[in-house]
């Protein structure tokens, strides 16, 4: 027995030195617990979705091994899974020789020849445990809505947003830290919740750019490093837009035109003539869908008059937002085009926060910004009507 102890030894550490010079192919080894003769999954990560690279059939003791096309200079993200239970996350560039202990429900993971990998399952287990946080919250939220206990509502409110603030503090120590790891891709395009990117702000291209002039040198090919620069630069513009329409006189707006829940355009433009509102909100929201309620009351009062509202959601669950504008049945315009944090009507206001109110009179001029006491947008709509 310690022979062959011995000699498994050698055969993984050979494993692991054994052709050191840079290439374009990565070996992979898998030794998993309890998986004997059966099949485990590669998979990918391809930008935006996840694909199936091969099926592994392990050996009676559960080990399996692969090789893998993948460039020196731009690293890729891969997982293995078994049974539909992902076990190991993995950062593989040209020329590794990683080895991966697991059991077949990944609490033994041990990852040998790639310190990126290492640190990303690390990166993993944090953001794990902050989104089990985040929708414990978010359940709670949601029943302090429904029980209509304000006080409750908001304390819980502000838990979420001190536990957004404490990630994004966490996860900007890490990009400090450690500026040349390919975990940045990951830490920069973590979302904090369905709605919400991490790094959602427009002042966030800073860390883009830093991040893309630590990782580029050293990643020249890598699509994930690209698509820094150009989210860097997109973010960059959209600060400097946000100036130039701060700056700007308020006597015009941008335009708008986007799909309601039958698909049918409509433009913002086409309220001129009459006092109204545009209002940009998420269906998500338990807080935001109780003020519908609340704006239902005023639109009443002057919809006789002539008022209208172009409401814009801003979620990426387009049937959720149609559930909710029907069971509430909201009268006004309600557009959607399901693209979230990158709908371009973010972009053309320069929204920073959700929700946004802009109040217009009939000649299109702006003349009052997030006015959410209805008594007080009532009495702003008595002086335009």
């Amino acid at each position: 027995m310690k022979i062959l102890y011995k000699i498994v030894c050698v055969s993984a550490l050979s494993f692991i030195l054994a052709g050191c010079a840079k290439d374009d192919t990565a070996r992979l080894q898998f030794n998993i617990e309890g998986a004997g003769n059966k099949e485990i999954i590669l998979s990918k990560l391809s930008v935006n979705r996840i694909d199936v690279v091969d099926t592994l059939k392990t050996d009676a003791g559960g080990a399996a091994r692969y090789e893998v096309a993948v460039a020196a200079d731009a690293p890729e993200f891969f997982y293995v899974s078994y049974n539909r239970k992902r076990l190991a996350s993995l950062i593989v560039k040209g020329g590794d020789r990683i080895v991966v202990d697991v059991d077949t429900l990944g609490t033994s993971l041990v990852v040998k020849g790639s310190d990126e990998s290492v640190l990303l399952s690390e990166i993993e287990r944090e953001i794990y445990n902050s989104t089990a946080r985040f929708d414990s919250l978010a359940i709670a939220v949601s029943d302090a809505a429904q029980a209509d206990d304000q006080q409750l509502y908001e304390k819980l409110n502000k838990e979420i947003s001190s536990l957004y603030v404490t990630e994004k503090r966490e996860a900007i120590k890490r990009l400090m830290s450690n500026p040349t790891s390919f975990t940045n891709v990951i830490l920069l395009y973590r979302r904090f919740s369905d709605n919400l990117a991490l790094f959602a702000d427009n002042m966030d291209f800073i860390y883009f750019k830093t991040a893309y002039d630590s990782l580029s040198p050293l990643y020249p090919n890598s699509a994930y490093v690209k698509s820094l620069k150009n989210d860097a630069d997109n973010l960059q513009r959209l600060v400097e837009l946000g100036n130039r329409l701060s700056e700007a006189s308020e006597l015009a707006y941008p335009e708008l035109e986007m799909p309601d829940v039958q698909s049918r355009m409509h433009k913002l433009s086409s309220l001129q003539g009459k006092p109204f509102i545009l209002l940009f909100w998420s269906a998500a929201n338990a807080e935001q869908k109780m003020y519908n309620l609340e704006l239902k009351k005023v639109y009443d009062r002057y919809a006789g008059a002539g008022l209208n509202i172009y409401q814009v959601c801003v979620d990426s669950d387009k049937a959720l937002w149609a559930s909710v504008v029907k069971e509430q049945q909201l009268p006004w315009i309600n557009v959607c085009d399901g693209r979230g944090a990158s709908s371009q009507a973010l972009a053309i206001y320069a929204l920073q926060r959700i929700p946004a109110m802009f109040i217009f009179d009939s000649e299109g001029n702006i003349v009052e910004k997030d006015q959410f006491d209805t008594a007080k947008l009532s009495g702003t709509l008595a002086r335009l009507f």
